[in-house]
């Protein structure tokens, strides 16, 4: 066996060791696993937080070998709704000689204290405690990481914004920076609407589910209920909130890039909603030990099995680099590039794609050097390089039911929530601009802008742009989008009406989804402008329209950052491809997706249904269920009401007790105001345990 030698830093100087070792490869499962069950951790506050913690086992031949530690903190139960893949996970890289501490945060799943909101203080401060105690454990070689996907994603990055002392490196997949720009609340200004409540009831109701009985006695009922009636709904601060401010910087990087300085490795995809965040952080996180960036073309979910593929075993990525960093291997971490992407080329749209086709591509940083600024110019109904011959304008009248033919989220997920379908059916209600077809491809990478020169008829309006590419039979596949609530044209904290007065034109800048892209030759690209993206965005109030200006007095145009063919391709690592290996623990079941959508053509309104749910069994043949069903309506002829109405369920059945969760929501709109009102009821044991309602009217500040 190769033995280690390790040069040891400068006690004060809170570095990992730094360790040569041959041959370089991943860390291989030579550890048997040993398992705690609800651990109390305590943090500052007195509170003692409960965590499963996965450790290796030193090997007969290094009894003093001490090991790492990766903490993953979130409020989705460990002892429930995620127990099954938090064990496969835990065995898999205690084996690999990283122990794994998953902790329920406060107020969620076994953990003492109330959840008052997402992302709140004393949360992050709990992560800062957790790290530093799980770093001075006995059996811990001093060396924490954090990794989560989504929320614990954002805890890491929230967490690393503190800098615990041993905290040496962060692994967050699809999360943010910024709360406010990248979230599932508010979009360019606009107030989303489908996954606003995918989250915010069903978190409710997730946030009812009880702790675990076994080692809290006589008192575990009285504990939970007093935990329900003390923990608030977190969805009315988030319709409240609707300028950007201090509620938003609480749990955002942003704008503070330089307190980030552990090493970062992020996890992207095309298709999720948290991509333009991981190339935010790597562009602006100079002070990080190293910052690295994958973006595939997946949607919210694990890359070795989600949508659109090539699919990669990311596990052996982030051993690669939690080796690196946590235990001080000299494996080449730090020669690979700083950028990987997959560009992804033509496929005909359709909701659910297995894979899309195109190359990994490597750059040195972002934004990438050699991507240079190409300007096309809106001429009538045209995309043309050539500058624009005369002054014109077109205009769109605002239909608030528009958009369905795009992706039902703005960062997809696992079904129902789908891809981009053929985007011609919205076309038809916009205004678009179409290229001639590319004589040669071309490739884009980085942050497309639409600058338009826009007048409206109404103070409080909505701009969709659309990146598609169109093939030579027509169809319009959907690149990149881009949303602008015209009342934050100039702000996100202090918002102004659009100017209604005839001739008044403002030239508006916005920015579209960051975008690795490869358009065919005989392909044409095609800009679209809408008014709504209906579900996605609640509609704005007022009828109108928009008038988009082109020509030399109003030069509106689409700017793609181009990566020319004739710049030599770095080289791209070599992902693996097959299985991680990972026990398959306990059995899962799915309910059958609903997605439609029905057009009333007499009301004029359309409305989209969307329905699914799922069980996991547990090893100890406990199942834990959960479904959601949610009906989303808008109107063409009155804009200012739109309707949403959801329904979450949750049931934990076969731990001592039978739990019956029901969570609704809805959220109703008028010209002024968001009506909204939660309701929550709790039956144990087939028995009333707990129900309450809240319910509240927040006026509508220019959304």
């Amino acid at each position: 066996m190769l033995r280690a030698v390790t040069d040891q830093p400068d006690p004060g100087s809170g570095a990992a060791p730094r360790v040569s070792i041959a041959p370089v490869q991943p860390s291989q499962p030579v550890h048997e696993v040993e398992v705690r069950w609800d651990m109390h951790v305590p943090v500052r506050d007195g509170l003692e937080l409960s965590a499963n913690l996965w450790l290796p086992r030193p090997r007969a031949d290094d009894a003093d070998e001490r090991f790492p530690v990766i903490l993953e903190m979130i409020p989705y139960g460990k002892d429930n709704w995620r127990r099954n893949s938090d064990v496969a996970r835990g065995e898999w890289l205690a084996a690999r000689g990283f122990s794994l501490c998953r902790l329920d945060v406060r107020g969620t799943g076994s953990s003492p204290g109330i959840a008052e909101d997402e992302y709140t203080e004393a949360e992050t401060r709990d992560g800062y405690d957790v790290v530093e105690w799980l770093a001075t454990q006995p059996w811990c070689n001093g060396n924490a990481g954090m990794w989560g996907i989504s929320y614990g994603g954002f805890t890491s990055i929230q967490v690393a914004k503190l800098r615990p002392p041993h905290l040496r490196a962060i692994l967050p997949m699809y999360a943010t920076d910024d709360r406010y720009r990248d979230d599932v609340h508010i979009r360019g200004g606009c107030v989303t609407a489908s996954e606003k409540c995918q989250y915010a009831v069903s978190q409710l109701g997730m946030n009812a589910m009880p702790p675990l009985s076994a080692s809290r006695g006589d008192g575990w009922r009285d504990e939970w209920r007093d935990r329900l009636k003390r923990t608030p709904p977190w969805l009315f601060p988030w319709v409240r909130e609707q300028t950007d401010g201090p509620y938003w910087r609480r749990g955002s990087l942003a704008p503070d890039y330089d307190a980030l300085e552990c090493a970062v490795f992020q996890i992207a995809g095309w298709t999720d909603a948290y991509v333009d965040p991981a190339f935010r952080i790597q562009e602006r996180c100079a002070n990080a030990a190293s910052v690295r960036t994958l973006v595939g073309n997946w949607v919210h979910s694990f890359p070795d099995d989600a949508y659109p593929g090539p699919n990669i075993n990311w596990y052996r990525e982030l051993v690669r680099f939690f080796d690196r960093y946590l235990k001080g291997i000299e494996n080449g971490w730090e020669d690979g590039p700083a950028v990987t992407w997959f560009e992804h080329e033509w496929a005909d749209p359709e909701p659910f794609p297995n894979a899309w086709p195109g190359r990994w591509r490597a750059a040195a940083g972002f934004p990438v050097a050699a991507a240079e600024p190409t300007t096309w110019h809106l001429e009538d109904d045209r995309l043309d390089q050539a500058a624009p011959g005369r002054d014109g304008v077109r205009s769109v009248a605002h239909r608030a039911t528009v958009g369905t033919a795009g992706a039902l989220s703005w960062g997809a997920g696992w079904h129902p929530n789908g891809l981009a379908r053929d985007l011609r059916p919205d076309e038809l209600r916009g205004l678009t601009y179409t290229s001639a077809p590319l004589g040669e491809p071309l490739s884009v990478i980085g942050v497309p802008e639409a600058v338009v020169h826009l007048t409206a008829t109404m103070p409080v309006a909505t701009c969709v742009v659309r990146l598609s590419e169109v093939s030579p039979e027509g169809v319009s596949a959907l690149v990149a989008t881009g949303v602008l609530n015209l009342t934050h044209r100039l702000s996100d904290i202090d918002p102004a009406p659009m100017p209604t007065r005839p001739r008044t034109t403002e030239e508006v800048r916005i920015p579209l989804r960051t975008t690795g892209y490869r358009f065919s030759p005989g392909y044409r690209i095609r800009l679209t402008v809408l008014t709504s993206y209906w579900p996605v965005l609640w509609p704005s109030p007022m009828p109108g329209e928009l008038r988009v200006h082109h020509g030399p007095a109003a030069p509106s145009r689409l700017i793609l950052p181009v990566l020319p063919d004739s710049v030599p391709r770095a080289s791209t690592p070599g992902f693996a491809t097959g299985s991680a290996g990972l026990r398959t623990v306990g059995s899962e079941e799915e309910d059958p997706p609903i997605w439609h959508v029905t057009e009333d053509v007499i009301a004029g309104t359309v409305t989209v249904t969307i329905g699914d749910g799922g069980a996991s069994t547990l090893e100890d043949g406990s199942r834990v269920y959960s479904a959601e069903h949610l009906e989303l309506a808008a109107s063409d002829a009155d804009p200012a009401h739109a309707r949403l109405a959801s329904v979450v369920r949750y049931q934990w059945t076969g731990a001592g007790f039978d739990v019956d969760i029901r969570a609704t929501g809805d959220i109703e709109s008028d010209a002024s105001s968001f009506d909204v009102r939660v309701d929550l009821d709790v039956r144990l044991d087939g028995e009333p345990f707990f129900a309450r309602e809240w319910q509240e009217r927040i006026p509508r500040n220019l959304v």
